[in-house]
């Protein structure tokens, strides 16, 4: 599984350095994997795997983000369509929404994968602000309406998280581990149900990340987001071991894509 062929450059790093771990995302009521999410590694020769940031810290020239994000997406695909049942969800850095021809590209490059539009989900990174807000509703509208869905990642910690709300129109939030980690405080707590009530009342669905612990658990299945995710249900894996993770004795099993765009309501 994976690309194997000759690796190319991107700025200082090959893709030969690059590898792909997947991270379930599963349903609140009974936490079956409904997708999983595509997560940067760097494998260095001295200091092992490295997360994301040490990659992105190394990419300087114009293009070098956008030419990364083509290959995770392009690799991510490939690697998904072993899982049938699966849908992927891939993050893309927040003003390549806004860049001329985005939309088309992303679509061209996922029809080339392979993998079909209806199990491809882009998350909105707000590693950077978006400038041009009309751009990135006109490609968000075409990625939508060629059935790939879009999330806002991170949600609460970016730029301006309630501007991308207000101008773009998106499928799913994901809320950030930062929040949920202390759920088990009022304050904390309070955040986390606006969140999904604001959420819900425009019509997404809402992922909590960093679950890791039943107790957040409990209570992030009573405030009513929709999926989960976080290291309770698994860390981040390889490709290899994502069929026999969806299967493990602890009773997870595979939800069909097309579940996912259904709200898991009780």
């Amino acid at each position: 599984m994976g690309d194997k062929a000759p690796g190319k450059r991107i700025g200082p790093v090959s893709t030969t350095e690059l590898e792909l771990f997947y991270q379930p995302q599963v349903a609140r009521l009974d936490n079956r994997v409904i997708s999983v999410e595509a997560l940067l590694r760097r494998k260095h020769p001295h200091e092992g795997w490295l997360g994301p940031r040490e990659v992105l810290d190394l990419l300087h020239k114009p293009g070098e983000l956008r030419a990364l994000d083509w290959w995770v997406l392009e690799r991510a695909c490939r690697d998904a369509r072993a899982w049938p049942g699966l849908s992927v969800s891939v993050n893309i850095c927040a003003p390549h929404f806004a860049q001329t021809g985005f939309a088309e590209e992303a679509i061209a490059r996922i029809d080339a994968s392979g993998l079909a539009r209806d199990h491809v989900e882009l998350e909105l990174v707000e590693n950077a602000y978006i400038r041009d807000f009309e751009h990135a509703a006109a490609n968000i509208a075409i990625l939508r309406k060629a059935g790939i869905r879009i999330a806002l990642d991170d949600f609460g910690t970016g730029y301006s998280s309630l501007t991308y709300l207000m101008n773009l129109t998106m499928d799913k939030v994901k809320i950030d581990k930062s929040f949920i980690k202390d759920i088990h405080l009022m304050r904390s707590a309070a955040i986390v149900q606006s969140i999904v009530a604001l959420s819900r009342s425009l019509g997404m669905r809402v992922t909590a990340e960093g679950v890791e612990t039943q107790e957040q658990h409990n209570i992030l299945r009573a405030s009513g987001c929709h999926f989960l995710q976080g290291f309770l249900f698994s860390h981040p894996v390889s490709a290899e071991d994502i069929t026999a993770l969806i299967a493990d004795s602890r009773g997870m099993a595979i939800m069909p894509a097309s579940a996912n765009a259904a709200d898991q309501r009780p």
